[in-house]
């Protein structure tokens, strides 16, 4: 179906992918665009659920009239995966390109407390800062794993954070072009594997960049050791 876009609702889109972000994406005009794409709906608790044909995302509620940088993060990526982009940003460098390197690969080390991507394809050869992804309410306090029972996407209904956690990690790992996936081994729940299968329903374009995953000890490995585990999976395809 095509969807034909005002004059405002093309502006807020360029508004949204615009690198570097824009600081004055209003909500309400993001509203907006986001009803005419598709449809939006509150969720019990706060914040947002927004589909787009086959595509949803689960959206916090803004804390001010001006969406953040992290927030307008999300939101392209899920507006990319819903084949939804500008057909041009005049005068703007995009914010990634095949010659990105930084883009390329992603070691994402996961557990229940937390996800570190570390992007190893750094400018001059250097390992990118990692990037920190915590399981949190919208109001940003840290969620508490639920009992949920009944719910397709969790094993037999036992505890499992909320999918935004899992969400937040999806949008992050868009532009990865080769992903490894290491998750503690303890436990009977296991965070990487929780991972793929999320990946696997919402973002299937992404899970089928997963190289490889493995399970480690996380709380023994420096982040040094992380990057050169991953490397060496990338390099083998399989686990070492």
């Amino acid at each position: 179906m095509t969807i034909h876009l005002n004059g405002h609702h093309r502006k807020t889109l360029a508004s949204i992918f615009r690198h570097p972000a824009s600081h004055n994406v209003e909500w309400h005009d993001v509203l907006s665009l986001l009803n005419c794409l598709g449809s939006v709906g509150e969720r019990h608790g706060g914040g947002y659920e927004v589909r787009i044909g086959a595509d949803r995302a689960d959206l916090g509620r803004p804390r001010g009239k001006d969406l953040t940088g992290d927030e307008l993060r999300h939101l392209s990526g899920f507006l990319m995966t819903a084949g939804h982009m500008p057909a041009d940003l005049p005068d703007q460098a995009p914010a990634h390109t095949d010659d990105d390197h930084t883009a390329q690969r992603c070691i994402v080390l996961i557990d229940h407390q937390q996800a570190v991507l570390f992007r190893p394809d750094g400018e001059d050869g250097d390992t990118a800062p990692p990037r920190v992804l915590k399981p949190e309410d919208d109001d940003g306090s840290a969620r508490r794993l639920e009992h949920r029972q009944g719910n397709d996407d969790h094993d037999g209904g036992h505890a499992a954070e909320e999918d935004s956690y899992y969400e937040r990690i999806a949008v992050d790992l868009q532009t990865a072009q080769q992903i490894v996936v290491l998750s503690d081994g303890k436990g009977r729940s296991n965070a990487g594997d929780y991972l793929v299968g999320y990946l696997q329903r919402h973002y299937p374009a992404v899970a089928a960049r997963i190289v490889v995953t493995d399970r480690v000890d996380i709380s023994h490995l420096s982040d040094g050791e992380v990057v050169a585990k991953g490397i060496a999976l990338l390099e083998s395809g399989q686990s070492v």
